[in-house]
């Protein structure tokens, strides 16, 4: 079901209306399923089958009309102008130079050589100069094999085999820097946690990728390169560093000869979190408003950059712009069609906003149907990532158990509570969330009394405050409200048992 909802989603936002000739027929399944899933009234393959298929077993037939209209859907996709104005030049060549090469292919097949030959010679040009490495090495081979077998062509031949060779050697670095990266993301994308490992295969990795990106000038060896830096600068928590490699990447990629959007969008989002962690928050702003101008609407990067700028608001105080910001990300139609981690994340996210309008930080009360139980259950992920966002999901359990007086819960949790900071909590990329879990303990072990609650917790709220966020060995995704911020509001929550 969600891979038509995709397609469907797709061509509904350029405007094709595949089936609109099926429109007034009485009885068509395919029109019915069709529009049952564009106006959302089918959710699930279930919800579907009983509906069109009333008490008819009609399993089969279901599957059959599913993988229609699913092939109806697919014969559409072409029909997308990409010509319009929201897609950057770079976009537009991509799309543009990989029609070209697929009419080269056919006319090839059809024998009329001539004009693909042609045609193939012109493309190579467009494609090496947006540098789209993989087509250049296809045409490259397409003219070797041409210029040698079919025009015997001796110069020409030789000189599209030095082509070949030079983009089959940029290609390799081009795959090299993809897997070392790669390599490295896979090991951190369910796992926030800081990870001696990664630092020590980013610092191997960077130094293997620094020839070939010194040796070739293109977009995608330049890309990945730039970013097993960034993440060898991150992962030792050396954001000033980190910071100053952005802007030697965002210098590369607008010096060149078309807008690498994509590229520049990582860049400035990466600014963004440098600036984050070091609290530069005006700083942090204008990096916001450059990323904003090169996203598209409902893509991932677009959904992420929403995911940092929320953090921004949320540690800045602006609780109600945050809370506008969660909510129309939610209710976003492509919400759904995110991996399961980055819905997690919003679900987190989703808590403490929840928490901080029922602690009256917001200027308008809001609405939630939220429901911790649910929310905790819901984790597959981040419930595993002991060192990482697990840390976010204990303290949000913490505060909101507070602030609804579930104090019997709450001595629960106190002994679980105790042997996690223990396990997991000890490192020096966690100081910061065990102190600030000691002082939460403090408030169970005092009776609740606020007094003696802020004489237990005194010493470990020094100690936090002696490891400011910015120079805490620690993922910025882990803290997102400042302890010191939650430790007040926790404190008030005492005031008002």
């Amino acid at each position: 079901m969600q891979d038509l909802k995709e397609l469907i989603l797709l061509l509904t936002q350029h405007n094709i209306h595949p089936l609109k000739h099926l429109a007034g027929s009485e009885d068509s399944k395919l029109l019915a399923l069709y529009e049952g899933i564009a106006k959302g009234k089918f959710h699930t393959d279930e919800d579907a089958a009983a509906e069109l298929y009333k008490g008819q077993g009609g399993t089969s037939s279901y599957r059959k009309l599913k993988s229609d209209l699913r092939e109806r859907l697919l014969e559409h996709v072409f029909q997308i102008n990409t010509e319009q104005s929201h897609y950057s030049d770079y976009q537009k060549a991509y799309y543009d130079c990989h029609r070209q090469w697929v009419i080269v292919r056919f006319l090839t097949g059809q024998n009329a050589n001539t004009v693909a030959l042609t045609l193939a010679n012109k493309l190579l040009r467009t494609s090496e100069k947006f540098d789209f490495i993989l087509l250049c090495m296809d045409i490259a081979s397409y003219l070797r094999i041409q210029y040698g077998l079919r025009e015997s062509n001796d110069k020409r031949f030789r000189e599209a085999s030095q082509q070949f060779d030079h983009f089959r050697k940029v290609y390799d670095a081009e795959c090299l820097a993809e897997e070392l990266y790669t390599t490295l993301v896979v090991r951190t994308v369910n796992n926030r946690s800081a990870q001696a490992e990664v630092h020590n295969l980013s610092g191997e990795y960077f130094e293997r990728i620094q020839q070939p990106m010194q040796e070739y000038q293109t977009y995608k060896l330049q890309m990945y390169g730039y970013m097993i830096g960034l993440m060898y600068y991150t992962s030792q928590n050396d954001y000033k560093q980190a910071l100053e490699y952005c802007e030697q990447a965002i210098g590369f990629f607008k010096k060149r000869p078309y807008e690498a959007r994509v590229p520049l969008q990582i860049f400035y989002y990466q600014h963004l979190v440098c600036n984050i962690q070091l609290r530069q928050f005006e700083a942090g702003k204008e990096s916001a408003k450059q990323c904003i101008k090169l996203m598209q609407e409902g893509t991932f990067n677009w959904f992420k950059y929403r995911e940092l700028y929320l953090h921004l608001l949320l540690h800045t105080g602006q609780y109600d712009e945050a809370a506008d910001m969660l909510q129309r990300t939610l209710e976003h139609p492509r919400f759904e069609f995110l991996p399961e981690n980055a819905v997690e994340i919003w679900r987190i996210y989703e808590a403490f906003v929840y928490y901080l309008n029922n602690a009256g930080k917001m200027g308008q009360q809001q609405k939630s149907k939220f429901k911790l139980a649910k929310f905790i259950s819901d984790l597959w992920i981040f419930n595993k990532d002991k060192s990482g966002m697990n840390i976010a999901v204990i303290i949000i359990k913490w505060l909101t158990l507070l602030q609804e007086k579930q104090y019997g819960k709450l001595l629960d949790e106190v002994e679980g509570t105790e042997q996690y900071c223990y396990r997991h909590l000890r490192g020096d990329n966690t100081k910061r969330s065990y102190y600030f879990l000691k002082m939460l303990l403090q408030i169970p072990m005092t009776q609740f009394d606020r007094k003696e609650v802020e004489s237990k917790a005194e010493r470990f709220l020094e100690k936090l405050k002696s490891h400011p966020l910015q120079l805490a060995n620690q993922t910025y995704e882990i803290e997102i409200i400042p302890y010191e911020d939650l430790w007040e509001m926790a404190l008030e929550s005492l005031d008002k048992k």
